[in-house]
Order: C-alpha cells, then sequence, then structure tokens
C-alpha cells in the first residue's frame, strides 16, 4: 500500500513539474522582419516598408508635418520627430502604423531627437540659429505637454545627433560639447562627471550594457573611453588615422560587438570592436554607389549592416541601401528606397502592408 502512494506521489511530481516547465517556456527571439524608412521630404512625412525579402514599399504612412528628421521607438510605439510641425512628435502604434498621439506644442524650433525614457516622458535635441551662432539645446518632452523649454544646467552646445544623449536607468547622460553630463530623472539634477580635451563625438551602449564615448582628433588623437559604474573614465583607447568627427554618424550594435561610423574626408565607413578593442576600416560605401552615406545601422538579430543614402549629391531621388555582411561582402543592394532616406527603424511586430 505504501509503494503504491510513492508511486502516485512520483507521478504527482512529474507532473507538476512538466506543467511548471510548460509555463515558464521562453518566447521565440522575435525576427525583426519589417524595417520602416523615413525619408526627409521637407513639405511632408514619409515612411516606407522594407520586408524580411527586401522588398521596398513605398509610403506605408504619410503626414503634412514638415522636415521630419528621425524615429525613435519606447516598447510598442514608434515616434517620428518633426521639425517643423504642424505635429512636431507623432506617436505611431508599430503593428499598423496607425497614429496614437499627436504633439503640436514645443518651446524651443526645430525640435530633432528624442529620447524616452517612459512611455509619456523623454528629452530632446533641438536647434535654433544660423552659422556660428547656431544652438543645440536639451529640453524635457511629454507627449501631452510637448516641448518644453531648453534645460537649464546644459549649453547650447548639445552634440547633434541621436547618440547626442543616451538614456541609463534613471539618468541620462548628455554629450555637451568636451563635457559629459548626468541628468537624473527623478530629481533632475545635473553633474559634470568627465571633462574630455576633445567634443564629444557619440555616447553609445554596446550589449553588454557597458557605455563608450567617442571623441574627436582635434587637439590629440580620437579615442574610445569605456565608462565605469559611476560614469568615471574606466578604459581610454586611442585611434589612429581616422578624426571620429562629431557628425560621423555614430551607431553601435545591439546584439554584435561594433561601433560605426562614417569619417567624413573620405566617406569610408569605420568599425571598432568593443570587445578586441582594435579599429578597422569596413567599407567604402561609393564600391557599391552610394556617393552620400545618410544612416548607418546594424540589424539587431542578422547582424547585417545597413548603409542608405544617395547615388547622387545633387539628386536625392537616387536613393539607395546596401546592406553588407559581417565579413564585409554584400549580401544585397535595393535601389529607390525613398527621397532622401534619413533614418531607418528595425521592429520585431508583425505588420502588412495594404
Amino acid at each position: 500500500m505504501i509503494r503504491n502512494y510513492s508511486i502516485v506521489l512520483v507521478c504527482l511530481i512529474s507532473v507538476f513539474f512538466s506543467c511548471s516547465s510548460d509555463s515558464t517556456k521562453q518566447e521565440p527571439t522575435p525576427i525583426y522582419d519589417n524595417s520602416f524608412i523615413l525619408s526627409y521630404e521637407g513639405d511632408k512625412t514619409v515612411v516606407g516598408h522594407l520586408d524580411e525579402s527586401q522588398v521596398f514599399t513605398p509610403n506605408v504612412y504619410e503626414s503634412l508635418n514638415k522636415n521630419s528628421i528621425s524615429f525613435t521607438n519606447f516598447e510598442n510605439s514608434l515616434f517620428i520627430v518633426s521639425q517643423d510641425g504642424p505635429n512636431f512628435v507623432t506617436k505611431l502604434n508599430l503593428k499598423d502604423l496607425a497614429e496614437e498621439v499627436t504633439v503640436t506644442t514645443s518651446k524651443v524650433s526645430s525640435p530633432s531627437y528624442l529620447a524616452m525614457y517612459s512611455e509619456t516622458d523623454g528629452v530632446i535635441i533641438s536647434t535654433g540659429g544660423r552659422g556660428r551662432r547656431r544652438t543645440y539645446d536639451l529640453s524635457f518632452f511629454n507627449v501631452s505637454e510637448g516641448v518644453k523649454d531648453k534645460i537649464d544646467g546644459v549649453s547650447s552646445k548639445v552634440l547633434f545627433s541621436k547618440s547626442g544623449v543616451l538614456v541609463d536607468g534613471e539618468n541620462i547622460l548628455i554629450a555637451d560639447d568636451k563635457e559629459l553630463k548626468v541628468l537624473n530623472i527623478k530629481d533632475k539634477s545635473i553633474k559634470t562627471t568627465v571633462i574630455f580635451d576633445d567634443v564629444i563625438s557619440g555616447i553609445l551602449k554596446d550589449k553588454n550594457n557597458k557605455i563608450w564615448i567617442g571623441t574627436e582628433k582635434r587637439i590629440g588623437d580620437a579615442k574610445f573611453v569605456s565608462l565605469t559604474t559611476d560614469y568615471g573614465i574606466d578604459e581610454m583607447v586611442t585611434l589612429t588615422g581616422v578624426n571620429l568627427y562629431k557628425n560621423s554618424m555614430l551607431s553601435v550594435s545591439e546584439s554584435g560587438s561594433y561601433v560605426y561610423w562614417s569619417e567624413v574626408s573620405t566617406g569610408v565607413i569605420h568599425r571598432f570592436n568593443t570587445e578586441t578593442k582594435k579599429a578597422e576600416e569596413f567599407i567604402n560605401p561609393t564600391t557599391e554607389g552610394i556617393m552620400l552615406t545618410t544612416v548607418i545601422r546594424e540589424h539587431p538579430i542578422t547582424e547585417k549592416v545597413y548603409v542608405l543614402g544617395a547615388e547622387d549629391f545633387f539628386d536625392t531621388e537616387k536613393s539607395i541601401l546596401t546592406i553588407y555582411n559581417e565579413d564585409k561582402s554584400v549580401f544585397k543592394t535595393v535601389k529607390g528606397i525613398g527621397n532622401s532616406p534619413i533614418d531607418i527603424f528595425f521592429s520585431k511586430e508583425d505588420f502588412s502592408v495594404n
């Protein structure tokens, strides 16, 4: 009798752990089959779609918002930033690109690059003035209140780039000319943690959550600097033969180990391996007909590198995308991807072209 109870008990335990195992199965890894390309078309906003076979469909989303310059995302929403409105920020649902929120209020001119730290709040880089008097400011953003005034304690020399700010938990790192500043989201305090010899060209976070700072070659050589957890200098890697200027379009791999940038003087794209600490020339886009590079981004799953731009400096309708493998070989080239492609976003959500 005791033996029978033991058998039943063993069976019940087996069933329990089997059910527990089933209930804790991991979700399948998203494949990011859908890509959206933003065109810089001046008098309107146009988004095109690239499917898993790299077939391009134009105009899957359009609006009358002028000079839309960038994408950003938070969870299942995609944000488009327009410099001249009437909607300065538009929030879209990634599954159908339906408009969820439109923001028509901005207390600064030409909002451009948005970084969200919650569903409703973020910071945005804007620009104003002309020539040597041109300013690059940072403001708080709220989906209900719009783009607010310039933040006190930050200069008007913020890096005008997606990599000009980085959200890291409760802090926002700011590339403020040569200074690395840290803004606490909760109490809004700002402190300077590092002052570099040269201007910061980007703030990036690698797949291991290590933060890297790029600095220009001006007074000294260009450098990549890794940070400690309290945002001090951890390690400094000196680069030779490159300038790493602040308009070099720095971007980082989400799943690999590379930081990419375009050398302004040559157009050649270089990459820096955050694990080996080595930099190398990656590709020359002109070989594939890209005379003007506007976007460099690595796919988060395939780790292929998407380089977007134009075949002709004077005809932005001649747009082109070349996709490169990790070994520098060409995977595919797609022409006619919209007028003046200015940004790309890889989406993990299902999307069907109507």
